[in-house]
């Protein structure tokens, strides 16, 4: 048997294994048990989180032969089709490739057909917001008013791209982006599955990694557990995406509050010598200012790492957070590198830096409201 990737391996078969999108799942399985069963619908969110495969399970519990409190069975045909892609009644297009009129002339002619398997004939269109105005204006009028027995469930990533007209026939389904201790739940269980070994750290990375994304994150975890041999440690994470775990990430953020310029551009020239993602890791130091500015505001440092942050200036975390920023923008303008080569020649500064507080306990002579006020008036 080949060999199939976590992605699809472990991809959710019913409502209830979703993890993190209980309020789309608890629509469809009510619209399905109260028979509110909408013509159209919109699944919108970031990739990764599910839409598509909640469109699948969505089609499977309406052409169920023994639906189960509003949930497919997986077991009878019409279920099986669907897992092994051969059920006629549902049609998967991909609007990346497919977007312009005459795709969807074809589609609208096979949606006046009956179901020939099932008793709803399912249209599953990924990536909406690719198709062309034309293809859209050519489409509305099926989801104006569609047969009893068809359904379309369009799944974007850019929800704003989608023609009013459109947006407003259908009903439209939010997916969140999957947080962090989601996809940990997800990967551990995966990990659990496959008997692999996997450590904390390593799976506090790989989260971090998969960019919101469930199936990046199955994906991250495959490649890691190959690589690896099915253990899967924080140095085979770093070998394989770079220095992305808190230890380095922390280290080069001392470097840069010590003005220490040499060591700084050597770590990056380093990570962009081995091949290393330069943009990930320049968005794990952004997210450490982040949290180091979180615990200025709040007050709250559990890790020593924080406490020691906290005993420095404001000022100084204010201003990285601000050219790191611009590290960002100069990042998709110029030469990656040479932009946060010159970022970090910026952050030398910091050695200079005097907190406001230190010049005020000095005795800096500030102008007062009444001192500017009578110089007005001599003016």
């Amino acid at each position: 048997m080949s060999y199939i990737p976590f992605a699809r391996k472990y991809r959710p078969k019913t409502f209830k294994e979703l993890i993190g999108q209980e309020i789309p799942a608890t629509i469809l399985k009510n619209a399905f048990l109260y028979q509110k069963i909408h013509h159209a619908y919109i699944f919108a969110g970031h990739k990764g989180t599910g839409k598509t495969t909640t469109a699948r399970i969505f089609a499977k519990v309406l052409n169920c032969l023994n639906p189960q409190e509003g949930e497919p069975c997986n077991a009878c045909p019409n279920c099986q089709a669907i897992e092994k892609g051969t059920f006629v009644d549902l049609i998967e297009m991909d609007a990346a490739s497919n977007r312009g009129i005459d795709e969807i002339r074809a589609v609208k002619e096979g949606a006046s057909y009956l179901p020939m398997q099932g008793k709803y004939k399912v249209y599953i269109i990924d990536e909406a917001h690719m198709l062309t105005k034309e293809a859209f204006n050519a489409l509305l009028k099926t989801i104006e008013e569609p047969p009893p027995s068809l359904i379309f469930i369009l799944c974007t990533t850019e929800f704003d791209k989608i023609l009013p007209t459109i947006q407003s026939r259908c009903q439209k389904l939010v997916f969140s982006r999957a947080s962090k201790e989601n996809i940990k739940t997800y990967l551990r269980r995966i990990a659990t599955q496959e008997n692999i070994e996997i450590d904390e750290e390593a799976l506090d990375v790989l989260s971090d990694l998969a960019d919101d994304s469930m199936r990046d994150a199955a994906s991250l975890l495959d490649q890691a557990s190959t690589y690896g041999n099915n253990k899967v440690t924080i140095d085979i994470v770093k070998s394989m995406f770079g220095p992305v775990d808190k230890a380095s990430i922390r280290k080069f953020l001392e470097l840069l509050i010590e003005s220490d310029t040499k060591e700084a551009i050597n770590m990056l020239n380093t990570i962009n010598e081995k091949g290393y993602n330069v943009r990930l890791f320049w968005e794990g130091v952004y997210k450490e200012i982040k949290n180091i500015l979180k615990a200025f505001a709040t007050g709250e440092a559990e890790e020593e790492f924080y406490k020691k942050m906290l005993e420095k200036p404001l000022e100084v975390f204010l201003y990285l957070e601000d050219i790191i920023n611009q590290g960002f923008s100069a990042m998709y303008q110029k030469d990656p590198i040479l932009a946060l080569e010159i970022t970090v020649l910026k952050a030398s500064l910091i050695k200079d830096f005097v907190p406001i507080s230190e010049l005020l306990k000095e005795g800096l002579d500030l102008p007062t409201k009444s001192a500017e006020k009578k110089h007005q008036m001599n003016l």
